[in-house]
């Protein structure tokens, strides 16, 4: 069996981050695997590297595997909630501004910032905003007033709320339950009867409102861990007096 793999290395410019899913990998290779990969990836300047496996037969736990040192981080969840009753509805606090090519840069700019620091987010340019623009009606601005505060990211066809999120400035006044309302509402008139999204487990806070919104858990998706390599992991705990 011929191990495979997937690098993600678009971050290192923007945040020196990289991910690494194992696809399938034999589990006495995936020691040599990791370690090769950890260092090359590196080598690319990648400060942060993190590691998943969707393959049951090389799990990852935490420890050292090979050269590698192993740290949880958190999972990444599947949640759902239908959409027909007992929606909870909305205040009125923030309306719908759809995507198009004039609002396009505010957008962008929006996105990166709701986004800098959500475990697993990608940052966005020009290539991903024509993608965003290629799908009428899944994108927009979220305003207060006439003032854009937030956007999201929807997927028509299969009812995800790939992504919802608030500038700095907007946090702390109740408007991200309002948003995830107002995300709902626009899968609801699009036919949607079920929708769902995914969260990470170090972040609480968003979790703990989708709970609230009746959204459930339906699986855990992946399991991440920062990699290291084990000499540097002794280095840093030396220096750090550990």
């Amino acid at each position: 069996m011929k191990a495979q793999l997937q690098r993600i290395t678009r971050e290192i410019p923007h945040r020196g981050v990289a991910y690494l899913i194992i696809r399938r990998c034999p589990a006495e290779e995936l020691g040599l695997l990791l370690a090769r990969e950890v260092r090359t990836l590196a080598e690319q300047g990648a400060r942060e590297i993190y590691v998943a496996s969707t393959d049951p037969e090389a799990p990852l736990t935490e420890g050292v595997l090979g050269a590698v040192h192993f740290t949880h981080i958190h999972d990444m969840l599947d949640m759902e909630r239908d959409l027909a009753f007992d929606r909870p509805r909305l205040q009125g606090r923030l309306c719908a501004e759809p995507l198009t090519e004039v609002l396009g840069e505010r957008w962008l700019a929006l996105y990166n910032e709701a986004f800098a620091d959500v475990p697993n987010a990608a940052t966005y340019g020009p290539e991903e905003l024509s993608e965003q623009l290629a799908r009428p009606g899944s994108c927009g601005l979220a305003l207060e007033g006439e003032r854009p505060v937030g956007i999201y990211e929807l997927d028509l066809q299969t009812g995800e709320i790939e992504g919802i999120g608030l500038e700095k400035a907007a946090r702390g006044r109740g408007l991200g339950r309002e948003l995830l309302l107002l995300a709902m509402d626009l899968l609801a008139e699009q036919g949607c009867a079920r929708c769902w999204l995914q969260v990470s487990t170090a972040n609480p806070a968003a979790y703990q409102l989708y709970l609230e919104t009746g959204f459930s858990t339906q699986q855990t998706r992946s399991r991440w861990f920062r990699a290291e390599m084990a000499g540097k992991k002794d280095r840093d705990a030396e220096e750090d007096g550990i």
